[in-house]
């Protein structure tokens, strides 16, 4: 039973259940010593107290035992039921530059149209991930792909809308630990907190690595096989699909009349007649295994999309290196996350209760 005052969450990164118990002191983050220190609030004015705690954190009390420490942003419980958004894919399928530019999009005002804004819960993360990730990107050049081993949430946003306002957070690990058959990799741990699924292949091309084949997509099988152990299986959550770097597809049917549509407004039927051509194009080009999810989740939608609007090129003298020549252009990139949001009562109405269903 949870105690008065207090609110059972599960976390994030370790997804242990605890209890979030009312206290008066918080952590924050000491930059010139690198760690935390605790600081007693019940001796600061309000506005000092809620001042604090928007910029502090709790350590997670990790129950179980089993992960390193970690800290969640001290208001995390303070709003609506956290939402928490897994991306899974191979190496190379185009993750993260995907997640860079959702987000960026998101800060842009992109989720306006439906009425969800968005701002940093997490001040510290959200600085870093611009730092090492958006402003990287915008700048025209190629990320790096998610280092092996780290299971840190990517960032923690807090969207305000029509479904109230509630902390979202986004996870991305490397393609290698998601195809991990070790039974104590920690990295893939946060598919048992999630609350929906992105899952991200990149189209046809037998050049780069992440190809999509018809015999196997080892990232989206183990992730489906994990999630359908789980207690209400797979069909708990809901998902996307999205080919990603589809400006490769951008004169190909049926992708090409979807790389040019702008459609702000939420319609579960166009949702719907994209999903379908996605699947065809994946039924067509051999890559059954990829609609694996589709065939799992009780609620699925497939989307193209382009974080970039071009392939990278290798810069000149530095081994590695890429960039994107033409700088970027993101098409379509939240219309997975619209769905996402759609699909887990973010974004609420008729539309949206039909979105994902068949």
């Amino acid at each position: 039973m949870t105690a008065p005052g207090s609110k059972l969450l599960r976390c994030p990164i370790c997804a242990d259940d605890f209890e979030w118990p009312a206290v008066s002191h918080i952590s924050v983050h000491d930059k010139e010593k690198g760690g935390y220190k605790t600081i007693d609030l019940a001796t600061l004015s309000p506005s000092k107290q809620a001042d604090l705690a928007r910029r502090g954190y709790r350590p997670c009390p990790n129950p179980s035992g089993d992960s390193v420490p970690h800290y969640l942003p001290a208001t995390y419980a303070d709003y609506g039921d956290p939402l928490v958004i897994g991306l899974v894919g191979g190496s190379g399928s185009g993750k993260t530059h995907l997640l860079t530019a959702m987000i960026r999009e998101t800060y842009r005002g992109g989720l306006g149209p439906h009425r969800v804004h968005a701002a940093a819960l997490d001040f510290r993360r959200h600085t870093a991930f611009r730092t090492n990730f958006v402003e990287p990107f915008e700048d025209g050049g190629a990320l790096p792909a998610t280092s092996h081993g780290v299971f840190e949430a990517a960032d923690i946003l807090l969207l305000r809308g029509p479904g109230g306002t509630r902390p979202v957070t986004f996870v991305d690990v490397a393609g290698e630990d998601l195809e991990s058959t070790e039974a104590l990799n920690s990295s893939t741990r946060f598919l048992l907190a999630v609350n929906a699924v992105i899952f991200v292949c990149a189209p046809e091309d037998t050049s780069a690595p992440g190809v999509l084949t018809g015999s196997e997509n080892k990232s989206f099988e183990m992730a489906v096989e994990r999630l359908d152990g789980l207690p209400g299986g797979a069909a708990r959550v809901p998902a996307s699909i999205v080919v990603t770097k589809s400006d490769r597809l951008r004169y190909l049917p049926p992708a090409d009349r979807w790389l040019r549509r702008h459609d702000p407004a939420l319609d579960a039927a166009r949702i719907r007649a994209e999903s379908r051509d996605v699947y065809a194009y994946l039924h067509r080009i051999g890559a059954a295994a990829s609609l694996r999810p589709f065939d799992a989740f009780t609620r699925c939608t497939l989307h193209f999309a382009s974080a970039s609007g071009g392939d990278a090129l290798p810069v000149a003298g530095r081994d590695g290196e890429y960039y994107f020549p033409r700088g970027i252009s993101p098409v379509r990139v939240l219309e997975p996350l619209v769905a996402v949001l759609a699909m887990t009562g973010m974004i609420t109405g008729p539309e949206a209760d039909k979105v994902g269903l068949p």
